[in-house]
């Protein structure tokens, strides 16, 4: 039975092998170039997990990606505040699983569209509170009149594993410096501790105020109306968010395309028969128009900035995927990245994007020098966007100027550190060890034994040196001193703002800003288009196929088989907190 389950398992997965391997071939040959119909209406899908880069280096199926990933969607709105054929943008919204920063910027470009005199419109099936804040930014947002509406206050959780842990016989010996670092809570607690809590308090505090004064603001309702009319309520039906003036219309899909022909410059779209269906406005997806580059938009640029985006875990030399964390940042992925793109004779400057709840440190460490040397040769800002937590932050914080979204979680300044004795789950699997060991202290880091008193006081001792190094740097690169420093250290995390307001980061602001500053130290005009190009260029999978690794080539096929059916997280470094 055992040797027919592998065989099958084996077949199967040359077969998606060769699969791949065709698709790649006919998509790499057949690709067409998409044409933008003239007075469209531009229909940006929202929904699922949205990461900040383009993932790149998946399948080689056309338009699986395209459009999905959070830069995407920015250039799909930027281009189409520009492009003379596109009349109105739709954003269709599900369940973005994306933080408050770029929920932030994506409001920006919707503002800009509008100002720009193009109409925005929100359409979403589930009126939650992500779908209310994005949709209050449009000039309409529309409900499914079946749909369903949840809105309600906010909390922030993580789970707790002790229970589990003890169960199976795992006991931890981690060090962590030091209350607020409460990632490690997860597996030496049952619940949060004080400190914990405050530290989630505190940014609660900021985000909560924020996110219904912007409702209540930008919706046109009575101060307070969300607290004693909405999430009092827990739940309420289509209806009663319209008469409550959450949204303007209750709308099917079919309705939504209908009131597109009544937009100035919107035209009907030929290709449907009338007869059959009715009127349809021409659209365009987002996917399809991601393939639409810069310049077809009408946007005329003379120099190019480059986007380095650090996204994901910090850990290993290759970029790819670790479960359960997700993706991962691997130093030599980034180096190379900041090494083309300080080469690249045609790039103006760097704008260093960070999405990240950290990792390992000493990856963290050769990331930050790359990005250094990097800065050597090319004007370059750093762009924090949902997360810069731990090694996320250490990966930036010798340059200048660092920004972050007023919503971003920035620090987690203090580490987490030590080792996993599974001696008890190897007595339940039936599983001994015996050891041989020449000097002392052979065992120090084997998973069979805790550390010794001895051991464990000259491991902590360690553990805070390598702590004050880091602040001690950070004092020298941010003009602080070491105690203040310490002061917003030792695990805490903090919006952008107040971030900003303890030195950690030098303004607040979103892509925009960012783009902005480089031009300024790039010599390039503010008011100057520039184009863009991005890194990391991974490799596809049929170049890593070629290329000999096989590994990094299956991985691509599972993950992206598994895509649709995952969420993103925050890494432990940070928390594992979920701000809903």
């Amino acid at each position: 039975m055992k040797s027919f389950l592998k065989m099958f398992v084996a077949v199967l997965l040359v077969q998606i092998l060769l699969i791949a391997l065709v698709v790649g071939i006919i998509a790499g040959k057949i690709k067409d170039d998409v044409e933008v119909p003239r007075g469209a209406a531009l229909v940006q899908v929202l929904d699922g997990n949205i990461p900040e880069a383009p993932a790149g280096g998946g399948l080689p199926i056309p338009g699986s990606r395209c459009g999905t990933s959070h830069t995407a969607i920015l250039e799909n709105l930027e281009k189409a505040r520009h492009d003379e054929r596109i009349k109105a943008v739709v954003l269709n919204i599900g369940f973005p699983s994306i933080g408050w920063a770029k929920r932030n910027e994506l409001r920006e470009r919707i503002t800009q569209l509008r100002d720009a005199g193009k109409p925005v419109w929100a359409f979403t099936e589930y009126l939650s509170g992500s779908a209310l804040y994005l949709g209050s930014a449009c000039d309409s947002l529309f409900l499914l009149p079946s749909g369903y509406v949840s809105l309600h206050g906010m909390a922030a959780g993580r789970p707790f594993a002790k229970q589990l842990l003890d169960e199976i016989g795992v006991e931890e010996n981690l060090h962590r410096i030091e209350h607020y670092k409460a990632a490690a809570e997860m597996i030496q607690r049952e619940s949060m501790s004080p400190t914990a809590k405050a530290n989630i308090e505190w940014v609660l505090d900021a985000i909560y105020p924020e996110f219904v004064s912007t409702i209540e603001r930008e919706r046109g309702i009575d101060s307070g109306t969300l607290e004693s009319a909405v999430f009092s309520e827990g739940t309420l039906v289509p209806q009663e968010a319209l008469e409550l003036g959450l949204v303007d219309r209750l709308l099917y899909w079919d309705e939504v395309q209908e009131r597109l022909l009544d937009v100035p410059g919107i035209e009907r779209d030929e290709d449907v028969e009338e007869e059959a269906w009715g009127p349809q406005p021409r659209t365009i997806s987002g996917s399809d128009y991601a393939e639409v580059t810069r310049k077809d938009a009408g946007i005329k640029s003379k120099h190019t900035i480059a986007v380095v985006h650090a996204t994901g875990m910090i850990a290993g030399e290759e970029s790819g995927y670790s479960f359960p964390f997700g993706a991962t940042m691997g130093s030599g992925t980034m180096t190379e990245a900041f090494r083309q793109a300080a080469e690249n004779e045609d790039v103006a400057g760097i704008i260093y994007r960070i999405d990240s709840g950290g990792g390992e440190s000493s990856t963290s460490w050769k990331i930050q020098r790359a990005a250094l040397r990097a800065a050597e040769a090319k004007p370059m800002v750093v762009s924090m966007v949902d997360v810069a937590g731990s090694g996320g932050y250490l990966i930036c914080y010798p340059l200048k100027p660092m920004i972050a979204n007023p919503l971003s979680i920035v620090g987690s300044i203090g580490s987490i550190s030590g080792k996993f004795n599974i001696h008890g789950l190897y007595d339940k699997l039936g599983i001994t060890w015996d050891f041989v060991t020449r000097g002392p202290n052979a065992l120090i880091e084997s998973d069979y034994f805790d550390y010794t008193p001895e051991q464990w006081e000259s491991f902590k001792e360690r553990h805070w040196r390598d702590y004050y190094y880091w602040v001690d740097d950070i004092a020298r690169f941010r003009n602080m001193t070491s105690a203040e420093v310490d002061s917003v250290g030792r695990g805490r995390v903090f919006t952008g703002e107040q971030a900003l307001e303890r030195g950690l980061i030098d303004e607040v602001g979103g892509f925009d800003l960012a783009l902005r500053l480089v031009k300024e130290k790039a010599g390039i005009p503010a008011d100057e288009e520039v184009e863009f190009i991005h890194y990391p260029q991974e490799k596809g999978f049929l170049e890593k196929l070629m290329s000999g690794n096989f590994g990094a080539a299956v991985q691509m096929v599972i993950d992206d088989i598994l895509r649709p059916w995952r969420r993103p997280h925050q890494t432990w470094a940070v928390d594992w907190n979920r701000y809903h």
